[in-house]
């Protein structure tokens, strides 16, 4: 099935972190030319900037990715999530045309008494097994890749970002993608390996080669468990050559920010980055959404969710920990400034918290997915 098709597609999703699982994944897919997809709930699991990798991870499948979906003659789900969900969004609530292959020991957790398996996924091929055994024994069955270059048969524009993002106005906060772009930048000649990002954070920004360059997500949908999460994994990084980042939305850092104290007790380097922007924006955009379905003013979805008079001071509260702050830093030019010293700081040991000032907006990907199927503003 997979060395006839002429459109093979990867969904990566819950896989290991071992580098020869990553690598053998990146083997799989150049021997059979199949595009891969990955989700940024669930760590590093193929090369971003890869050929055959053409979209950033996202939060949703969305854009001219549906249409890989759609297009693609085999499709071979290694352990993704909501793979059910995932292809009605992608097919319009129809069934997808490709043959379905699908590896995962998801089934292992499920009861009768609720819900968590999400929509049952079509299948034509089931099977009940860890992804990556999968994917070695494929490795051993298939024919040898042929000398020539690696092509995609999607063809898509190049996965990098966007220099040209437009600058805020002075007094303004940076927008989102600003941010990205600088920690991006200026943590890349460091080693980082990416604790969890927030919801919104642009995916083009991805820029991961190795499982540890990014851990993951919490797998759920509730909110204060990615400082905790982050005092846990730089544990497990400390002592590596890793710089251990975690970028937290607000109200994610605002509700665990004790995890804090703990690494700093325990003496674990760690760099927090908390992409400020004053609000619990994914609640701003749901009622938006529902203000749109109503037909009521979406101006008014910020009410009960916007946290200012009086603002937060998230460097103030990080030194109540005994960690080290800095902030609120407002501008691309001061991130990059103060991620220089932070850098430095989590070096010699220390818990660092920066409070990046940033627009209450979301990654075009992620809003326009939160948003979908609804009118637009009347």
């Amino acid at each position: 099935m997979l060395e006839s098709s002429q459109r093979p597609l990867l969904l990566i999703g819950r896989v290991s972190s071992d580098p020869a699982d990553f690598e053998r994944r990146v083997a799989l897919a150049e021997r059979i030319s199949a595009v891969a997809l990955t989700d940024i709930k669930t760590g590093a699991s193929f090369p971003t900037q890869h050929p055959l990798h053409p979209f950033p991870p996202s939060l949703y499948v969305s854009g001219a990715a549906t249409k890989v979906i759609r297009d693609a003659d085999v499709i071979l789900s290694l352990d993704w999530i909501d793979l059910g969900g995932t292809l009605l969004q992608a097919c319009g609530g129809e069934l997808p045309q490709a043959k379905i292959v699908h590896c995962s020991v998801d089934q292992y957790v499920h009861h009768g008494w609720n819900a968590d398996y999400q929509a049952l996924p079509p299948a034509d091929v089931s099977i009940l097994a860890a992804p990556d055994s999968l994917v070695a024994a494929l490795l051993a069955e298939l024919r040898p890749r042929s000398a020539k270059p690696v092509k995609s048969w999607f063809v898509q524009e190049p996965n990098t970002a966007d220099a040209n993002i437009e600058r805020p106005a002075a007094g303004e906060r940076m927008p989102l993608g600003d941010m990205a772009r600088v920690t991006t930048e200026t943590l890349a000649p460091h080693n980082p390996s990416y604790i969890r990002l927030p919801l919104g954070w642009p995916g083009e920004f991805c820029r991961f080669a190795h499982p540890q360059d990014y851990i993951g997500f919490d797998g759920g949908g509730g909110i204060g468990s990615g400082p905790g999460m982050a005092v846990g994994a730089a544990l497990a990084l400390r002592g590596s050559d890793r710089l251990p980042v975690a970028v937290l939305g607000d109200g994610d850092y605002l509700m665990g920010l004790t995890a804090l104290w703990t690494g700093v007790h325990y003496r674990v380097p760690l760099l927090i980055i908390v992409a400020n922007n004053a609000s619990f924006f994914n609640d701003e955009l749901h009622q938006e959404r529902m203000a749109r379905l109503r037909g009521r003013p979406v101006e008014n979805r910020w009410i009960g969710m916007r946290m200012s008079d009086p603002a937060f001071d998230l460097a103030t509260l990080a030194r109540g920990q005994g960690a080290t702050g800095y902030g609120p830093v407002p501008s691309a030019r001061e991130l990059a400034a103060a991620l220089g010293k932070a850098i430095a700081d989590v070096r010699a040991g220390a818990v660092v918290v920066v409070d990046a000032q940033v627009a209450p907006e979301y990654s075009r990907a992620v809003s326009s997915s939160l948003l979908r199927h609804v009118p637009a503003q009347r």
